[in-house]
């Protein structure tokens, strides 16, 4: 067997190592040595560094088993200069730079997990509209821009969807259900599109107004004003950042589909009544493996702490904008704390 020797003594004892690992071993380095041994041999010079240790004495033994794997077989004297893996290490601290108290204590980890899936399998549903498909196809035009962008789209799916549920509950419980509310209400699309200048987040449940507005931002954040796009606006709001002060039912309230967030203004006067945008291509019942999907994640509910909207005194119910004009919604530690 093949084996390295690393020895991290100070003082006397490291001479004392060098002349027992000299005698058994081929230096390789300052404290490093190397050689072919046999087991029988390992223990010997295991018995003389142990024979010869004191408080200073730190003395690794790695088998070399192939080119890119060796183990730790033992470590004679102080093994604090060692990791259990027999690393030595650079630096020592004793602050508590890896933050285990509270990075590796996420009681509510499984709901964060449970929300986002549902964001994931709801977020893309406004690419199933006429509109959007056009532009998949092999002869539309190149860098065809969108008149309203996709989430948007599925927002306004998703809120039709759970319309008339008034609890978190009832339109988890729907989901679960989802194929048999499908062909049990065909006009489940009757006001899609109805109300496409507002979010429709405002009377919702407080779940499903985080659900809502994880798939509206998924890509871009709102501008809380449309000025804020432009360019000689941006490098002022780089340097400052305001509290917009509202609670979240009022801000969901002004949710608009504003230009250059969700709107194409450059394309805006190009597509008349821009009902293509508004209208699904195939209807979502013909897609059995999302459906599967959802009531999967959905019959997970029970991990999911369901609460009732924080007080307005709650700092989780207000909203930085930062720079460049974006919102910034820290209330998902309000849903699922």
């Amino acid at each position: 067997m093949m084996v390295t020797f690393v020895s991290q003594c100070e003082k006397k004892a490291l001479s004392r190592t060098r002349r027992v690992l000299d005698a058994f071993a081929n230096r390789i380095g300052d404290n490093t040595w190397q050689t072919v041994i046999t087991l029988e041999g390992l223990g010997a010079v295991k018995n003389l560094l142990r024979k010869s240790a004191s408080k200073n004495t730190a003395v690794s033994c790695h088998w070399i088993r192939s080119r890119s794997r060796s183990d730790l077989v033992w470590v004679v004297g102080n093994k604090a200069k060692f990791n259990a893996q027999g690393v030595v290490p650079v630096n020592t601290t004793k602050r508590d730079v890896l933050k285990s108290d509270w990075q590796n204590n996420w009681s509510q980890a499984f709901s964060i997990q449970v929300v986002a899936s549902l964001a994931a399998l709801l977020h893309d549903l406004g690419k199933a509209t006429v509109g959007f498909q056009r532009k998949l196809q092999k002869n539309a035009p190149r860098g065809l821009p969108d008149t309203y962008r996709h989430e948007w789209i599925s927002l306004h799916l998703f809120n039709c969807l759970i319309r008339g549920c008034t609890t978190d509950e009832e339109w988890l419980n729907r989901f679960t259900q989802l194929p048999a509310f499908l062909s049990e209400e065909p006009n489940w699309l009757k006001e899609f599109g109805s109300q496409r200048e507002c979010s429709g987040l405002d009377d919702r449940p407080p779940l499903a107004q985080l659900l809502g507005w994880l798939i509206v931002t998924h890509h871009r954040l709102p501008f809380y004003n449309e000025q804020y796009f432009l360019p000689t606006k941006r490098k002022a709001l780089r340097q400052s950042a305001f509290l917009y002060d509202s609670s979240v039912q009022d801000f969901l309230a002004e949710l608009k589909p504003a230009e250059y967030w969700i709107k194409n203004p450059k394309d805006w006067d190009n597509r008349g009544d821009h009902s293509d945008y508004w209208t699904l291509k195939a209807p979502l019942q013909d897609n059995k493996k999302w459906q599967t999907a959802i009531a999967r994640w959905s019959k997970r509910r029970s991990v999911i702490v369901l609460c009732s909207p924080p007080p307005q005194s709650c700092a989780a119910t207000r909203f930085f904008f930062i720079s460049p004009g974006c919102v910034s919604w820290w209330v998902i530690t309000t849903f699922l704390a």
